[in-house]
C-alpha cells in the first residue's frame, strides 16, 4: 500500500504508538502480579502472554491469566483474584501514562494531517481520557476510545460517527491490524516499540500495508 496524507480519518493506538509505554504496562503488570505473592513461572509465563497479545484489554488478560495460567477454578476465587490484579494494575498504569514520553517526532507528525483524528485502544477508555486531558493532549483528538468496548468496534463506532470508510489504522500490535481487516480499512504498522515487531511486519506486509520505524516516513 502507498501511503497518501489524504485520509479522512486517522486512528491511532496509545500504546506503543503514541506513548513509549509498552514496557512501562509490561512492568506494571509484572510488579501487580508480584504484590500478590503468585509463583515466579507463572507471574513469567502471564507476563510473555501480555507482551505476545498487546492491544487488547486488560480484562481480557488477566482473565485469561486467572483461568488459563493460574487454573483457579473456583468462580467467586476468581473473580475475587481477578479484580485484586485489576486494581492494581490500575492504579500503576495512571502514574505511567503521566510519565511516559511520547514516540519521537509523534506530534510533528499529528500536526500535518487534514482530517480527523481519534484513538482507538486496548488501554481503559476512562483512564486514556483522564491522562490525555492532564497532558493537555486530548484536543488533537476527536475522540478517545477504550476498554471495554472492544478496538474492533471502537473503530466501527468512529466510522459510523464520520459517516466514512476512507480511514487509517497506525497500531504495533498484531490486534491493531486485525480490527483494522475487520473494519476494511488501511493500516500502517508502527513497529519501533512493538512487541511483537517481526510477526507484526511479516502479516503487515502479507496484505500489502505500509510498515514504519519513524514518522518521518510518512511526511
Amino acid at each position: 500500500m502507498r501511503f497518501e496524507l489524504d485520509h479522512d480519518i486517522y486512528i491511532f493506538d496509545c500504546d506503543g504508538v503514541i506513548l513509549n509505554s509498552n514496557q512501562l504496562k509490561i512492568n506494571a503488570m509484572e510488579s501487580a502480579l508480584c504484590a500478590l505473592s503468585i509463583d515466579d513461572n507463572q507471574i513469567k509465563r502471564c507476563c510473555e502472554y501480555f507482551r505476545k497479545n498487546f492491544g487488547k484489554s486488560r480484562y481480557h488478560h488477566v482473565e485469561h491469566f486467572v483461568s488459563n495460567i493460574l487454573q483457579i477454578e473456583h468462580e467467586t476465587t476468581r473473580k475475587e483474584l481477578e479484580l485484586k490484579i485489576i486494581t492494581l494494575f490500575s492504579n500503576q498504569c495512571q502514574k505511567l501514562y503521566l510519565k511516559a514520553e511520547l514516540t519521537p517526532g509523534f506530534l510533528e507528525f499529528l500536526q500535518t494531517l487534514r482530517g480527523k483524528k481519534y484513538i482507538a485502544s486496548g488501554s481503559a477508555e476512562d483512564e486514556l481520557r483522564s491522562v490525555f486531558r492532564e497532558r493537555e493532549l486530548d484536543h488533537h483528538f476527536s475522540g478517545i476510545y477504550g476498554s471495554p468496548t472492544a478496538k474492533s468496534d471502537n473503530i466501527s463506532h468512529i466510522l459510523g460517527l464520520e459517516e466514512t470508510e476512507k480511514a487509517v489504522m497506525f497500531g504495533d500490535a498484531i490486534s491493531d491490524l486485525e480490527a483494522s481487516i475487520a473494519n476494511k480499512i488501511d493500516f500502517i504498522a508502527y513497529r519501533t516499540y512493538s512487541n511483537v515487531p517481526d510477526l507484526l511486519t511479516i502479516q503487515s506486509k502479507c496484505h500489502g500495508f505500509k510498515v514504519i520505524d519513524s514518522w518521518s516516513e510518512l511526511l
